[in-house]
């Protein structure tokens, strides 16, 4: 049998190579159907609640930037309200792209999850009634503390070596409604001062407890829906853009 010659050969594999369909990334998907699917939250005011009927705050502005920077229509988004406990599974499954909600940048959900930069530093802080006679941290081992499940409010406790009793909320409206004389919630402070502007005869202390980096996440090895992220959240910085963003809703 006659050998083929090694020229015919080398264009066979090169016209071979150029039939092999590329794989479509998430970042394809996404502009196939049209818009970016965004986890949010509806109950955490400034950075993402409903007010007269319309989904607002800080993650729910960003995330538009974001559909902006790859339609090039920030209304190409769809936003589907996640919990602080569901949200990362939700994204796992592929029911969201992306998570804007008040997530905050861990070693462990690195394991997990990828991260943008930071877009907001928040802290941990203490709501409590202003009729409480809570001082100081200190004072919560005689109190009930709340957290809200899948925060990192109660590794924050715990760090303080505090033997309080934890009373733990499914949201955040549901933590909010438990504090009274007796109770205590530990959140981040943006969002506890979100709650006292429409809410007199509270107080937060002024100490924060933790630093907390919040930033978008994104499933692991989707690299070019990570970049138009990582692009946008740094054309918004450097712009100044993020500032006005944040400014708008932390009057």
């Amino acid at each position: 049998m006659k050998k083929l010659p090694i020229v015919f050969i080398l264009i066979f594999c090169i016209f071979l190579c150029g039939c092999v369909k590329k794989p479509q990334t998430s970042l394809d998907e996404i502009k196939e159907r049209g818009n970016l699917i965004v986890g949010v939250k509806f109950d955490a005011k400034p950075f993402g609640y409903v007010e007269n009927g319309e989904l607002q705050g800080i993650d729910i502005d960003i995330a538009r930037e974001i559909a902006k920077n790859i339609f090039d229509d920030e209304s190409k988004v769809e936003f589907i309200e996640v919990t602080s406990e569901n949200r990362i599974s939700k994204l796992m499954s592929g029911e969201i792209d992306i998570i804007i909600a008040t997530m905050t940048d861990t070693p462990e959900r690195r394991l997990i999850v990828d991260f943008s930069d930071p877009y907001y530093i928040s802290g941990q802080a203490i709501l409590c009634k202003k009729d409480s006679d809570v001082t100081s941290v200190a004072d919560l081992k005689n109190h009930n503390t709340i957290v809200v499940i899948g925060t990192t409010a109660e590794k924050t406790l715990r760090k303080f070596y505090i033997r309080s009793n934890v009373i733990r909320a499914l949201n955040y409206e549901e933590a909010f409604a438990a504090v009274n004389k007796d109770s205590c919630l530990i959140a981040d402070e943006a969002l506890l001062q979100g709650f006292v502007i429409d809410n007199q005869g509270y107080q937060i202390f002024n100490k924060k407890l933790s630093q907390e980096p919040y930033a978008v996440a994104v499933r692991k090895d989707e690299p070019e829906l990570k970049h138009e992220v990582d692009y946008t959240i740094k054309y918004l910085e450097t712009s100044e853009k993020l500032d006005k963003i944040r400014k708008k809703h932390l009057q």
